[in-house]
């Protein structure tokens, strides 16, 4: 018989808008005397088998299903991170599409175990099931994209609890689809929450990934010298940097705009400065039509 006293304890993650009282969700586990598991959800390097022995210390093990853009791709690495920080012997496993993908290079960049997810949706309801049988998580936690309906659903039949983590401000046909199964939905908005199973949501903001919250300690004029090498010292006192991000695709809207008042917004300010992420498809591009390269213009894919 299954026991189901240990819990998944889901605090806030740093650098989330809110902070709420930890949300517990039961895990199934194979013995009672299993030790109580605490996990923030977040960098497992051991893609090993895992071990048999449900004694072993941290052994939790927990597959996470993204694809696609980088919001559903790097929230799941961002979490993935956090829970190899907390508990260093627990166990990762990414489900997501084939290579050439954002998911499949991130994983083999950061030495996670990894396995494919096939477009086709009978297939990769096959696929998922298989996967997620072999490796006997604890939870999956579906960040969006198409590997995630297949891998929930796979979940719900193989009687495995899973999590949602929606990025957007509106929730995806997947998120709405699937929250009234799901154990918890947590979400980055408070605007989805009228849409979806009000009792399993929760706000908690979007993960940040450890390499990002690292740069914090960075000092500003080192950070300053290393985006505007040209601008000379001393350019961070009283510096005003923007910010544009296209997103991991690149936004065509976000910069066709940018384009057409960068060059206003650096005239009217002699203290201005501007980072521009392009995406790679429009990168080329935009640098092609930028006037030159501004010393106080960063231009990246």
């Amino acid at each position: 018989m299954v026991a189901t006293s240990p819990r998944l304890l889901v605090r806030g993650l740093p650098g989330t808008q809110t902070t709420k009282t930890p949300i517990c969700i039961p895990i199934p586990t194979r013995s009672r005397r299993a030790r109580f598991r605490r996990c923030h959800l977040s960098r497992s390097r051991d893609p090993a088998p895992v071990s048999e022995d449900p004694q072993a210390p941290d052994s939790l093990r927990v597959a996470f299903a993204c694809g696609g853009a980088g919001g559903h791709v790097y929230s799941a690495f961002a979490l993935a991170d956090e829970l190899h920080a907390s508990l260093p012997h627990s166990r990762s496993l990414f489900l997501g599409g084939p290579a050439p993908s954002l998911e499949s290079s991130t994983a083999a960049a950061s030495s996670y175990a990894f396995a494919t997810i096939p477009p086709c949706l009978p297939s990769a309801l096959l696929a998922a099931a298989l996967h997620l049988h072999r490796f006997r998580p604890h939870i999956l936690v579906a960040t969006g994209g198409p590997p995630s309906l297949p891998s929930c659903l796979a979940a719900l039949l193989l009687g495995l609890p899973f999590v949602i983590q929606d990025q957007d401000a509106g929730p995806a046909p997947a998120t709405r689809l699937l929250a009234p199964v799901a154990q918890r939905v947590f979400l980055a908005f408070n605007a989805p929450v009228r849409l979806l199973p009000k009792r399993k949501c929760a706000v908690y903001g979007n993960p940040v990934r450890m390499s990002i919250r690292n740069y914090l300690r960075v000092s500003k004029a080192a950070a300053m010298a290393r985006f505007f090498p040209r601008a000379g010292p001393g350019c961070e006192e009283g510096a005003e940097v923007v910010l544009f991000l296209a997103g991991t695709l690149g936004s065509p809207e976000i910069n066709v705009a940018v384009l057409n008042m960068y060059y206003e917004m650096l005239t009217t300010k002699k203290n201005r400065y501007l980072i521009w992420q392009t995406g790679p498809e429009d990168f080329c591009e935009m640098e092609s039509l930028v006037r030159g390269h501004h010393r106080r213009l960063f231009l990246t894919p």
